[in-house]
């Protein structure tokens, strides 16, 4: 469970929920796996009923600390204003450019194959080795994770495998805007792949899970590889 926070009225005053340090990964109900991203972890708010400075829809990408940072990606923020279709909504995700490697599709679509569960994306061979990285820079792309309020309704109460089925029918996927794939157990058999990829570890969250803005939660974990570890 979440350590009890009071939910700011204000959306704009909202910050992500995090993962409570050092938890038993074994100790998480009836997971859903994701990949563990990294990069900056935003807030987009978005809501159609009001127009920013150049006459489009409003919107606002805040990090962990509150800082409005849509300037810093102005391709993704352009591309994020068009990608989520509601009247108004708040998506958690990351600023990542680990969406753009080169297999990340493979690494990712390959879980579903080898575990029986759906995940997100094209289905492909997960035998198929990823294209190696050369290094050159990728660019940045938004990678929705989750979604705390859509058309004016919060939904901290609703649990987590439900929030994620109403984001995927409001996000538009496109090169710069993605949705996390996520799976259910076992996963062994992805390993190899997204090690290939450069993935350190994976998220687990509760299925039931809920969410409270700037809290820590039982409910998620972090399982690191041995790989990443060493």
């Amino acid at each position: 469970m979440a350590n009890v926070v009071e939910i700011p009225t204000d959306p704009l005053d909202w910050r992500p929920q995090h993962a409570r340090p050092s938890r038993n990964p074994r100790s998480v109900a009836d997971p859903v796996i994701e990949p563990l991203w990294h990069g900056t972890r935003v807030l987009v708010h978005v809501d159609a009923s009001r127009r920013a400075a150049d006459g489009g829809p409003w919107y606002a990408v805040l990090d962990d600390e509150g800082e409005d940072v849509a300037d810093l990606e102005p391709e993704v923020t352009a591309a994020l204003r068009t990608a989520i279709l509601a009247g108004d909504a708040v998506v958690d995700g990351y600023l990542t450019d680990q969406a753009t490697r080169p297999g990340e599709n493979i690494a990712l679509v390959a879980v579903g194959r080898r575990s029986g569960n759906i995940v997100m994306g094209h289905r492909v061979d997960p035998d198929v080795s990823p294209p190696l990285d050369d290094g050159s820079p990728r660019p940045v792309a938004f990678v929705a994770v989750d979604l705390l309020r859509v058309d004016g309704q919060d939904l901290f109460d609703v649990p987590l495998l439900e929030r994620k089925r109403i984001l995927d029918s409001l996000v538009t996927v496109g090169e710069l805007v993605r949705l996390s794939p996520y799976t259910r157990p076992p996963v062994e058999g992805w390993m190899r792949t997204w090690r290939a990829t450069g993935f350190e570890g994976v998220m687990l969250k509760a299925a039931n899970s809920r969410y409270r803005p700037g809290a820590e939660t039982d409910d998620w974990t972090i399982a690191l590889s041995s790989h990443s570890r060493r």
